[in-house]
């Protein structure tokens, strides 16, 4: 499919006054499509607001948020070095309060848009998967090794099943060659795609391990060999992939294996919390 500005280019001919006014605005500034609010925008190109929703649905968009949310994945997709400059060009004539804007109407967009597109029986499979007597083994390279460990370190207060993958000699791909066909593994990865990350799913797919992913967007490599793919976007005008709506999958997918876990879990649970209070690390 044309990207937005492909789009509004071959919409312009024949657009209506207003709507050829905010196409050109948004062709000729597509940064600050991706960095304002739609009423600046459509300030910025003096017609009203409800004219960049008009536009933004007559090339085939939803919403405006979804059209904006073309131009930060645009964005993104140059890489971290244009991000920076764009954010350091833009900032000297952006309003005050602008930028955090900005990234907090992104991050509630990604946290709508990857909560509409959870399915309970994707949930219920993750959990099976969990509980099901192997052990579930979380994957994140790079940046995203920490969302891994968190993962774990969280959620072994439940079950000792969730293993985070951890740095040692043997690499990925080594440690799944000799999981047992009951473990599962669930993948976290948003672009840029670790290469590791991705050659670790390929060997547990051709194992017939059951795999999950949590990843950004239908182009992803991931999607191809995930079984079960939990789609969180990460659109910002940050210069950095906005990681809100990771967050928010890992946080209903944790929630989700403690509500399913039988009494063995429960008392797993108020031994962490007893061993916590009796050895005075942490203050409540």
């Amino acid at each position: 499919m044309p990207n937005a500005i492909d789009r509004l280019v071959r919409a312009l001919p024949e657009l209506p006054r207003k709507l050829a006014f905010a196409a050109r605005y948004a062709i000729d500034n597509p940064d600050r499509i991706t960095l304002d609010s739609m009423r600046t925008a459509a300030a910025n190109c003096n017609v009203a607001s409800p004219t960049m929703l008009r536009l933004a649905r007559h090339i085939g968009f939803d919403s405006y948020d979804d059209f904006r949310a073309e131009f930060q994945n645009r964005l993104l997709d140059q890489g971290f070095g244009p991000r920076v400059d764009s954010l350091r060009s833009d900032f000297p004539q952006t309003p005050d309060g602008a930028l955090a804007t900005g990234i907090s109407d992104a991050a509630r967009y990604n946290l709508s848009s990857a909560t509409a597109r959870l399915t309970p029986s994707d949930i219920t499979a993750c959990t099976t998967a969990v509980h099901s007597g192997g052990r579930m083994h979380v994957i994140g390279t790079g940046s995203m090794y920490w969302l891994a460990g968190m993962m774990e370190s969280v959620g072994t207060m439940i079950t000792p099943a969730l293993v985070a993958n951890a740095p040692g000699t043997a690499t990925m791909v080594e440690r799944i060659a000799t999981l047992p066909l009951d473990d599962s593994v669930l993948v976290i990865a948003v672009a840029p795609y670790s290469r590791l990350t991705i050659d670790a799913m390929r060997h547990a797919k051709a194992r017939g391990l059951k795999v999950f992913a949590i990843t950004d967007r239908q182009s992803s490599p991931l999607v191809a060999l995930a079984d079960i793919v939990f789609f969180a976007p990460t659109t910002s005008i940050h210069y950095y992939p906005s990681l809100v709506s990771v967050m928010l999958v890992i946080e209903i997918l944790l929630a989700a294996v403690a509500a399913a876990g039988d009494e063995t879990c429960a008392q797993r649970r108020k031994a962490v919390d007893q061993s916590r209070h009796a050895s005075g690390a942490y203050l409540d």
